[in-house]
């Protein structure tokens, strides 16, 4: 007798640890996973658990009345019909109609009809149908505007302006895995403050600048609640055209390559409603770079250099907002992007052919402030 109470108060005890995983990892606010019990005696009651204990369980029905009974008279709880899968820890997620759900385990029927059993220490959360109907698509795209304001600096001179962009980006995900490609076309006009190479003080305005950028972004897809987080790494290439040669006779056409390894996170909330708040932080490691200087522009009896750059790096942050809705959306999105480059390496300029000094690309860092308009569908 003493053995088996207490085989039945082990069993109690694994029953309201179970409802109280399931009730704690819910995404919804309401418990609307749970829509009453059944009882040995054959009677239902449909309501709210608001209270559960070894020895009582307490539901409040839908006429505000509370009904307590013994908890060893439950035979088993009510699943409700919203319920339309599970989220897993490992971060997949099994769609379907959920028939059972025990101390040990959960038991779901997929839409092909298989009949699929998990740990129930297993499940993250709990999908109710709303949520499923709402899942965002497999293959999302992004085609927008954005404004932003660059500044250049190095010893002796910078550069800054307001930049005018179109952006665009294709991302495919499923349950773990994120793919994403994107790029940028930027055009505006900068203002040069610094010197000439005798150190005769130069100001330039109204310089025509043209920025491009590559990305291709591979992520892995996990939630926490109502959050999803994508680590991603990927490739980047960044090329930057400045035009001074067109404002002044003392100026040349420079441009910047950049090849780098974006590393960064992405964590995006479901606010409901269909709203949703993200943010990202990156950082680049920059692996290699060529600027090229366009000396001829100046004099063509100089020869064009092309300076490799070894060393540097990069990060970015933004904060995004988006609107989905049953066809399309929108997203806000500012944002801050830094560039730190070490002193290139060193290489000859001639002057019709005879060596008469050396030039470098100098240590220079750059800040963009800017915010994206887009539209996803």
């Amino acid at each position: 007798m003493g053995m088996r109470s207490c085989h039945k108060k082990t069993m109690n005890c694994a029953m309201i640890a179970a409802f109280t995983l399931l009730c704690c990892t819910f995404s919804f606010a309401q418990n609307e996973g749970i829509k009453g019990a059944q009882f040995k005696d054959g009677s239902t009651i449909y309501g709210n658990v608001i209270k559960m204990s070894v020895d009582e369980i307490q539901i409040q029905t839908k006429d505000g009345n509370i009904i307590s009974l013994k908890f060893d008279d439950v035979e088993n709880f009510i699943i409700a019909d919203n319920l339309g899968g599970i989220r897993l820890k490992d971060g997949n997620i099994i769609y379907g109609r959920i028939i059972e759900i025990d101390s040990d385990k959960v038991i779901i029927v997929t839409k092909d009809n298989n009949a699929v059993t998990r740990k129930l220490n297993d499940v993250a959360s709990f999908i109710n149908k709303a949520d499923e109907e709402k899942k965002p698509p497999k293959h999302f795209f992004a085609l927008g505007t954005e404004i932003s304001y660059i500044k250049y600096e190095e010893t002796g001179m910078e550069e800054k302006g307001v930049m005018y962009g179109l952006v665009g980006s294709y991302t495919y995900h499923n349950n773990k895995l994120m793919l994403k490609a994107e790029g940028k076309f930027a055009y505006g006009e900068v203002a040069y403050n610094g010197s000439t190479w005798d150190e005769t003080p130069l100001t330039i305005s109204g310089i025509p600048d043209y920025m491009l950028e590559f990305r291709s972004l591979l992520g892995y897809n996990y939630s926490v609640k109502t959050v999803k987080i994508t680590p991603h790494l990927g490739i980047g290439y960044r090329w930057l055209q400045d035009n001074s040669q067109n404002k002044s006779p003392s100026g040349y056409k420079r441009e910047a390559n950049y090849f780098y390894i974006p590393a960064g996170i992405e964590a995006v909330a479901d606010l409901g409603n269909n709203w949703f708040l993200g943010a990202n932080v990156e950082y680049d490691c920059f692996l290699w770079g060529i600027q090229k200087s366009y000396l001829s522009d100046v004099d063509p009896g100089f020869n064009d250099v092309e300076n490799k750059q070894t060393s540097g790096y990069g990060f970015r942050g933004s904060i995004s907002i988006t609107k989905k809705y049953k066809k399309a959306g929108f997203v806000i999105e500012p944002y801050i992007r830094y560039w730190n480059i070490e002193d290139s390496g060193i290489e000859p300029v001639t002057y019709y052919g005879t060596h008469v000094l050396y030039g470098i690309e100098p240590s220079n860092n750059s800040t963009e402030f800017g915010c994206k308009l887009a539209v996803t569908f």
